[in-house]
Formats: C-alpha cells, structure tokens, sequence
C-alpha cells in the first residue's frame, strides 16, 4: 500500500488525481485511527464496565472502516482516471463521439459511486466517533471529538465530487434523484454531528 509521503507528495503535484475524493477519505481514516485510540482506551478499564461491549465493537469496526477508506483512496482516483481517458477517446465521426459519449457517461456514474462509498464510511466512522462521546473513556472525549469534525470534514468534502460530476450527467431524472439523495445524507450527518457535540460540550 503506498506510503503517506508518497501520496501527500502526489496530491500535492499538478495532477489531478488524486484529488478532493481520495484526500477526504485519508481524512476518515484519520478519524477511524482516534476512533480506535479512544475505544483501546475503554477497553478494560474500571468504570467503564457497561461501555465494554459497545467499545469492542466500534474497535473492531474502526479496523475494518480504516482499510476500507485506504481501498477507497485508490479507487476514487482510479475512477477519475476512467473519465480522462474517456474524454482522449476519438471523435473524428458521429459514430466514435457517439462511442465517446457512452464511455464518459458510464465513467462518470461509477465516478460518482466510488464517492458515496467514501461518504456512507465516512458517516459511519461519525457515528462511532458520536458512540464513543457518549461511552468512551471520558479522558479522550476530545479524541472522539476530533473524530466528529474529521469524519464529518471527509463526507462533506467528498459530496463536493459527487455534486460537480452530477454536472456531466445527461440524465435529468438520475441527477434529481443524487440531488435529493444529497440532502437527506446532508441532514442526516448533521444531525449525528450536533446531538454528538451538545453531548460533548456538556461533558466537557
């Protein structure tokens, strides 16, 4: 698997890939790495009897989530590289802009899928991280918390793909039905996001 440095240097290149897409899921797996710190931290430890079972699960999925996103890293970048060869292909005659066209429109939904995998992970790891704020050890409450502004940052980025490759879509009806898609993930992540941080603050 490549190396943090290896990838920083890259997305820091002039190439478009990787991108906004892959940079927000190594953000989520940042958040899955604090979702494990603060589980590890519960495990076991006195006073926390009655978290134990809900801090070995979100430890467990946090793994799981963290090699998920770091699959999902490549992938979207992969995806993107579909729609820049779509876009070299010829276009000399109506027949290769027609086969053209076909291509960069299956291109652009699965580059439009790769994101919502990203998003969907990345609202998951906000919903261990709001878990972890109401049971986790109270000594890395602010770790959980950081987990909740991570996690959130990353799905929220990522929509932004979603939303300017719905731009290439010739479909009227799929793009309204993304749109609305859009806005009750939206919703629904924010919501997560503020029941977590009232409780939060009030831990604090």
């Amino acid at each position: 698997m490549e190396s943090l440095d290896s990838f920083v240097e890259r997305l820091a290149s002039a190439s478009p890939a990787p991108g906004g897409g892959a940079a927000s899921s190594l953000v989520a797996v940042v958040g899955t790495a604090l979702t494990s710190m603060v589980a590890g931290l519960t495990v076991g430890k006195k006073g926390y009897e009655d978290s134990q079972k809900i801090a070995e699960q979100v430890f467990r999925r946090s793994s799981e989530l963290r090699a998920e996103l770091r699959n999902l890293m490549r992938l979207d970048e992969e995806a993107f590289n579909k729609i820049v060869a779509a876009w070299k292909m010829p276009k000399s005659s109506d027949e290769e802009k027609a086969k053209r066209e076909i291509e960069l429109q299956a291109a652009t939904k699965h580059a439009i899928k790769v994101p919502w995998q990203i998003a969907s992970a990345s609202q998951e790891v906000l919903r261990l991280s709001a878990l972890l704020v109401s049971y986790g050890n109270r000594n890395a409450i602010t770790d959980a918390g950081c987990s909740l502004e991570f996690s959130l940052a990353a799905l929220k980025g990522v929509i932004q793909n979603i939303r300017i490759n719905l731009k290439s879509l010739k479909d009227p009806e799929t793009v309204a039905m993304e749109q609305l898609k859009i806005k009750l993930f939206l919703e629904d992540s924010d919501q997560i996001y503020r029941n977590a941080i009232t409780e939060l603050e009030r831990k604090l």
